[in-house]
């Protein structure tokens, strides 16, 4: 929708478009900073999930369902209540904020990331895709059913190996929970 206030026009769909990718991006590098500045595992875990969920409404907001929906469904379903699990079984416990090199190195790796952003800000919108490719073939390529039949068929036994391998490292979490450390004891 077109506002034409005479001496300044602009697109009322494209300004508030603009400004709901501004806020959840925003919204998302807050979350991630929560992530990495806050002491209990607990709350990171949490912010992560909302970074998560941050991430899902960016991928809607760029026209792509799938990803979204599996972001919400895997990542912050599924992975993110099992590292909930986990921390939950270890306990949980803050850990002491002392500032040392690995919070140095931490603090000045977010810094680079958010100059990195800061130059992507910079650089115009994406291209179309040019090519043969016309809106038929792109939604046989993007849409859920041809992920699917990809991942089923050709990738059955990667995804399979997949989450075998997330299935033992849970397996292992518990072990490691359940069953403490203590050193063998050497006879005299």
């Amino acid at each position: 929708m077109l506002i034409d206030l005479g001496f300044f026009s602009f697109d009322l769909f494209a300004v508030t478009y603009d400004g709901v990718v501004l806020a959840v991006g925003a919204t998302a590098v807050l979350a991630a900073l929560g992530v990495v500045l806050c002491s209990s595992p607990i709350y990171s875990a949490l912010y992560l999930i909302g970074h998560m969920v941050c991430l899902a409404m960016l991928f809607l907001l760029y026209n792509a369902e799938f990803i979204a929906a599996v972001q919400i469904i895997v990542y912050a379903g599924a992975v993110m209540i099992l590292f909930l699990f986990i921390i939950a079984l270890l306990g949980g416990k803050k850990e002491k904020q002392v500032f040392d090199f690995h919070k140095f190195m931490a603090l000045s790796f977010v810094g680079t990331l958010l100059g990195e952003l800061a130059l992507t800000a910079r650089i115009d919108k994406t291209k179309a895709i040019e090519g043969v490719y016309d809106a038929q073939k792109l939604s046989e390529i993007g849409s859920a059913k041809a992920v699917g039949l990809e991942l089923y068929s050709k990738h059955l036994i990667p995804f399979e190996l997949a989450s075998c391998l997330l299935l033992v490292a849970g397996v292992g979490i518990i072990c490691l929970a359940k069953f403490p450390y203590k050193p063998l004891r050497r006879r005299p």
